[in-house]
């Protein structure tokens, strides 16, 4: 139990920041969910209308089973590697074989065809001429397939427009290629699959013909001296026997003719034995089995190879209908395994006794010279004239034995060649399609949804990303979650800044803060309340003094603190002496009560503080040396209790919450605070960084204030706001 709690633990701390980093754009996509929908609509509608217009095509699929051309091939464990097969089944001169075989070049179907080109058909064939460009030269096998297309006679273009609409697969871990053929016309892609894996096959056959040639060659090359030879002899015999007509042997001499009569022709047996046993070592040698009549002959070995050609097909099916993890497809493999040892098991041994036949037929051939050598011997004690007869006569016979014997091992070679399975088998030929390939109706509208849906959500990101400022009161609920207050315009753009209409706008605007608030708990207002902002620069000022006086002009009992000490600019727009001030009273260098001035709250200028319905004000005072420190002492905590049971409404300009430490402090200490936000100007993520830290010293804000808005914009107009143009 510990255990998965543990897990548990780790899993979710490492899921949280994931979650927490995500938390916000899921917000923005649920926000901007007809965005995300569009997209994905549009993209529906688009891959209706391209499934509407896109004209049907067919796909016939032939597939190919594949064994290694080269010893070491087969020596790769279980599986074989195709890469060079695809390469081959794609190849230029293979393609135009086929279209020279099937007269392709005159079938309508496939000429008047659109060449099938995807969207990324433009940046593939530029990228093609760019490194055509840069090499220096074509390869040689690219020069040899050219040539070869110029013998054929086939376009290029033809050529461009087959390999567009051919595609070779290979299946994973078994020796299965899937040769598929797409057009318009379904009999004409089943005919050209079929076509291309068979002429597959036949390059195939020719390919390993040049693999085992040379023991080939080497059968011929003695064939033709053996042949040279024999002429040579039975010119010689013509010729002794025209100038000798009436030569006669005697018993003796004939018993010595006749026995080299027959050991010259088993002689040249035994020498035909030893040239076809040579040749055979070098079939085996270059381990091209499959030419070995030892190995072509066998049924135990063909009926081996068959068994694994079928389990490979069953392996190969299996994998392609996803049961790769079934135990039958495990059962299938081991078995698979097993036969392939099996098979080069037997091979081994059917082919183990080449070397002994070579040494036998060598050992026979140097005992049957022995003998005709002593035979020779023989000869000797006759005249010269029989000599020379019984010699050319067993030159003949020797010659002729030996010739007859290379010609039928030759045609034995041939035979077992013609016979042999191709390395490439055509396991399946390509089936009718019984319905189009394309476009598949439901695999596109899906994969453009998803598309739709990926792309919906960019562009909701995006346009999130535009509007990350904070332009109306419905941006700021949304985004910040708090209650808009106010919306305060930028006065320098509304209409007619210089005329009499702008100081009734202002006021009328402030008084909509003022009704913000009074409004937010009118059974409790807030008695100190701190206004502030995000950043310097953001209208906080402006804001406090406007809204203490739009609280006095109620007959309300209001004073107004400016405790942004480190960049003071109340009495600079109340027009009063910076000190004494707060610094001062904190300190005691003076008194509260010399402290605080009064405002006329209707003409703006200075009266005498004890005035009826006059707007008091405390300045900053004294510069201090660090405002942290005053703010943060017990003196002003006790100053600002005593403001909040004398007043009904204490209002505090303090500085910027990200550029001040103590504005936190002054926040935390006063009932309520109220966010300063320039509109159009300030980013979200700063106004958030700003609540955060609000939040963290468990600051109440209650509010936003919206300043310096563009009263052109659409959403005022709409709603008829005073200062809209």
């Amino acid at each position: 139990m510990g255990r998965w709690t543990a897990a548990l633990s780790f899993l979710s701390g490492a899921v949280e920041p994931v979650a927490a980093r995500l938390r916000p754009h899921a917000e923005v996509l649920a926000r901007r969910w007809r965005t995300v929908a569009g997209g994905a609509a549009g993209a529906v509608v688009l891959a209706s209308l391209a499934c509407v217009v896109v004209p049907s095509r067919y796909t016939a699929t032939a597939r190919l089973h594949v064994e290694p051309l080269t010893p070491k091939a087969v020596q790769t464990s279980q599986g074989v590697e195709v890469s060079e097969e695809v390469g081959l089944l794609g190849s230029r001169i293979l393609v135009a074989e086929v279209i020279r075989q099937l007269g392709l070049d005159r079938d309508p179907d496939f000429v008047n065809a659109r060449r099938r080109v995807g969207w990324l058909g433009p940046a593939t064939r530029a990228l093609k001429r760019l490194r055509t460009a840069t090499r220096p030269a074509r390869d040689s096998q690219e020069d040899a397939d050219a040539d070869e297309r110029l013998l054929l006679d086939v376009p290029g273009a033809l050529i461009a427009k087959y390999r567009s609409w051919l595609e070779v697969a290979a299946t994973a871990d078994v020796r299965t290629i899937e040769v598929s053929f797409t057009s318009p016309s379904p009999a004409l892609a089943q005919q050209v699959a079929s076509a291309h894996a068979a002429q597959y096959v036949r390059r195939r056959l020719g390919l390993r013909s040049q693999l085992t040639g040379e023991p080939a060659t080497f059968l011929e090359e003695e064939i033709d001296r053996v042949r040279g030879e024999l002429l040579a002899a039975e010119g010689a015999l013509a010729e002794f026997r025209g100038e000798h007509p009436t030569i006669a042997l005697d018993g003796r001499q004939q018993t010595l003719a006749t026995r080299l009569t027959e050991l010259g022709r088993r002689l040249g047996e035994a020498e035909a034995d030893r040239i076809a046993a040579e040749s055979e070592h070098r079939l085996a040698r270059s381990r091209s089995y499959d030419a070995l009549p030892a190995v072509a002959s066998n049924p135990r070995i063909q009926a081996l190879r068959a068994e694994a050609n079928r389990l490979e097909t069953r392996h190969a099916e299996l994998r392609k209908s996803f049961l790769a993890a079934s135990p039958e497809f495990h059962d299938i493999s081991a078995q698979l395994r097993g036969m392939r040892a099996r098979l080069e098991r037997e091979m081994a041994r059917a082919t183990g006794a080449i070397d002994s036949r070579l040494i036998v037929a060598r050992g026979t051939e140097a005992s049957l010279r022995s003998d005709l050598a002593r035979t020779e011997t023989s000869l000797r004690a006759l005249d010269e004239l029989t000599r020379d007869a019984i010699e050319l006569d067993q030159g003949a016979a020797h010659g002729r034995a030996l010739y007859e014997a290379l010609r039928a091992r030759k045609q034995e070679a041939d035979l077992l060649r013609g016979m042999e399975l191709s390395s490439a088998l055509l396991l399946d030929p390509a089936p009718l399609p019984a319905r189009p390939s394309e476009p598949r109706v439901l695999y596109d509208l899906g994969l453009s949804l998803l598309a739709g849906l990926g792309l919906g959500a960019l562009a909701a990101l995006r346009v999130e990303a535009l509007h990350a400022r904070l332009e109306t009161p419905d941006d700021v609920r949304r985004g910040l979650g708090l209650p808009p207050l106010g919306v305060v315009p930028d006065f320098t753009l509304v209409p007619g800044a210089d005329g009499p209409s702008v100081p009734s706008i202002a006021a009328e605007a402030y008084r909509g803060v003022r009704t913000g608030l009074g409004f937010l708990d009118p059974e409790r207002p807030p008695r100190s309340v701190v206004v502030t902002s995000s950043e310097p620069g953001e209208g906080k000022t402006a804001t406090a003094v406007n809204l203490a006086i739009s609280l006095a002009a109620l007959d309300c009992r209001v004073i107004l603190v400016d405790a942004a000490l480190r960049g003071a600019a109340v009495h600079r727009a109340l027009g009063l002496p910076p000190a004494p001030g707060l610094t001062d009273v904190v300190s005691g260098r003076a008194s509260l009560a010399a402290a605080i001035r009064g405002i006329d709250p209707t003409t703006g200028g200075p009266t005498a503080a004890a005035a009826a319905g006059a707007l008091h004000v405390l300045a900053a005072g004294t510069p201090a040396g660090d405002p942290a420190d005053v703010l943060g002492s017990p003196r002003w905590h006790d100053l600002l209790r005593s403001l909040a049971k004398r007043y009904d409404t204490v209002v505090i300009d303090g500085p910027a919450v990200l550029a001040a430490a103590d504005a936190a402090l002054l926040a935390a200490a006063a009932e309520a605070a109220v966010l300063v936000v320039r509109g159009h100007r300030t980013e979200r993520p700063v106004v958030r960084r700003a609540l955060a830290r609000l939040r963290a010293v468990h600051a109440r804000v209650i509010g936003v204030v919206l300043n310096g808005v563009d009263p052109a914009c659409g959403y005022y107009r709409s709603y008829a706001y005073p200062f809209a143009a």
